[in-house]
């Protein structure tokens, strides 16, 4: 109860700041390093506002803010999980990765040119992130409330109604798909609640499996004349290899964390990432592909040590967090972990996908 205060007491100082020095507040911080990169990203050109320009990517303070901003945020989810009895498992993380995958292929989306402005903000991180965690949240608690398949086929419609609406006042917009495929997919996920366990894991199965199939069959209209480079798909078998090689070690010498397979999950998420940056930004082997690094560390590391830094010090990290969170309570334990598999896997399909369709 104490900390409601604190957060109360800390957002209206926050207010009153704003109010009373509006330029430094909003314009050389609020601006330049959170509202700024995401209208420049959105644009793909730095953008102006008040004489203080603000250029796509990440700075070292908006890093520091969104971790600070992470941190608290796995905290109350874990206290929402503890209120409604959600257990984190492995059943729950892969019930949840349609959605870990649907935030990826929304951000190639946008990537791609597929969304127009201002429906394109929302692909665009951190607002990514925060729209599928309210998805998230309410999958979860349609999947505690709901569970009767009446009700959850009343929701369906519901949400098959509002997207027509939608898809009326949007049309002719090719950022939206056609109602059709949208019913379709809907009657799947449909499907996919009512011929399982209908609880809160269920759920966001069916949930996230029609969000992640509308995001991929809108994904596969907008290639176009792209050209696909299939070669990139050797980082998912590298970091499957190298999430096999730490499960085999961990069994020749025996060390528990190394064998269970939340960890080994965890491993592969952010190898997937760590080896499809490394492809992607040092290209070692002149591939026809050519990207950057957004984020400083990653950044710092891609330009020194041959690029190579940046997945081995990934691979170190998260074997340090795995033993570091090893003692706590389970579900507080597993809660960290999921969270750090969303931060791995999702960057990690984002990169893949967008080399893989060429955009």
């Amino acid at each position: 109860m104490r900390w409601r205060y604190v957060a109360l007491v800390v957002a209206v100082l926050f207010i009153i700041l704003l109010a009373i020095f509006p330029h430094e507040i909003y314009d050389n911080f609020l601006w330049k390093y959170f509202i700024g990169p995401v209208v420049a990203d959105a644009r793909g050109h730095p953008v102006e506002h008040n004489g203080v320009w603000a250029h796509e990517g990440y700075s070292m303070i908006s890093e520091i803010v969104y971790g600070i901003f992470m941190v608290i945020f796995i905290y109350l989810i874990y206290l929402f999980f503890e209120r409604f009895g959600v257990v984190v498992n492995l059943k729950f993380m892969f019930s949840s990765m349609p959605f870990i995958i649907y935030g990826s292929v929304g951000r190639v989306l946008e990537d791609a040119g597929a969304f127009e402005k201002p429906l394109s903000y929302l692909f665009i991180s951190p607002l990514i992130y925060i729209q599928v965690g309210i998805l998230f949240v309410i999958s979860i608690l349609c999947g505690i409330y709901l569970k009767e398949k009446k009700k959850i086929a009343y929701l369906f419609l519901g949400i098959n109604v509002f997207y027509i609406l939608f898809y009326l006042i949007s049309f002719p917009s090719s950022s939206t798909l056609h109602p059709l495929f949208f019913v379709i997919f809907s009657l799947l996920s449909l499907w996919i609640y009512i011929s399982s366990d209908m609880d809160y894991n269920s759920s966001l199965l069916s949930f996230g499996s029609l969000a992640l199939l509308s995001s991929l069959c809108l994904l596969l209209l907008s290639i176009g004349d792209r050209h696909p480079n299939f070669i990139i798909l050797i980082s998912p078998l590298i970091a499957l290899a190298v999430a096999t090689a730490t499960f085999s070690s961990g069994k020749f010498l025996n060390i528990k964390i190394l064998k269970e397979k939340v960890n080994l999950l965890l491993i592969f998420g952010h190898m997937l990432d760590g080896i499809t940056t490394y492809f992607a930004v040092i290209n070692p082997f002149g591939w026809k592909i050519s990207y950057g690094e957004k984020h400083p560390l990653p950044d710092f590391l891609m330009k020194n040590f041959y690029g190579i830094g940046y997945p081995l010090l990934k691979f170190l990290v998260i074997i340090g967090v795995i033993y570091a969170v090893d003692d706590l309570k389970e579900n507080l334990k597993n809660t960290i972990k999921f969270f750090i598999l969303f931060l791995g896997l999702s960057p990690g399909m984002r990169d893949l996908l967008r080399i893989l369709i060429g955009v």
